[in-house]
């Protein structure tokens, strides 16, 4: 009995500390590109991708930038409901792979573009 209340205990606390991402912070929304980096197992360029729109977020790996105005050809997509933990230091998708990111810096403007970092990443606005 012990376990089963621990457990529940546990696991309304971890709904009750998640926090909608966009309900927090409105600046998240959109669709962010992380920085080109050169892939050298691809053999070309390749940026990140993030997208938080209403609820939803999802998080694309390894995206070529040489599609016209989009990324494309990415190695791996995840979507879910995008959150914030209470600490604001996480942001998490939750999908059938639940995917946790660590957010070193919320949206802020510089020189007319918005930024943001994530994972040790620099992602701009679009």
């Amino acid at each position: 009995m012990k376990k089963v209340f621990l457990f529940v205990t546990t696991c309304l606390l971890l709904i009750a500390c998640n926090k909608p991402l966009l309900k927090y912070n409105s600046d998240f929304e959109g669709t962010w590109y992380s920085e080109p980096q050169y892939n050298p197992d691809l053999g070309v360029f390749v940026s990140d991708e993030l997208v938080f729109s209403g609820k939803e977020g999802s998080y694309q790996v390894d995206c070529k930038d040489t599609c016209a105005t989009n990324l494309c050809d990415c190695t791996a997509k995840i979507t879910g409901t995008a959150e914030i933990n209470k600490q604001h230091t996480i942001i998490r998708l939750n999908s059938q792979t639940k995917r946790t990111f660590q957010l070193d810096a919320e949206p802020y403007e510089q020189g007319g573009f918005w930024f943001m970092e994530v994972d040790g990443k620099t992602y701009k606005k679009q």
